[in-house]
């Protein structure tokens, strides 16, 4: 038994849609826990955390 056109046009078009909705609800799901509030201030906050006075340094002159 053979699936006509119209059924596998159905069925892809349901697992494209399932598949939409999938990304919209994880897309949403970042957006509510905050993963995109502050995409710039992470390689500044990098730059602050640096004292140079605290770097344990060995004997090789490599931080340890």
């Amino acid at each position: 038994m053979e699936p006509t056109h119209w059924a596998l046009i159905i069925a892809f078009t349901a697992v494209g849609i399932a598949f939409a909705a999938g990304f919209v609800l994880i897309a949403v799901w970042a957006i509510r826990a905050g993963q995109f509030k502050d995409v710039e201030g992470v390689k500044y906050r990098m730059l602050e955390d640096f004292d140079p006075k605290r770097v344990d340094k060995g004997a090789d002159g490599y931080r340890s």
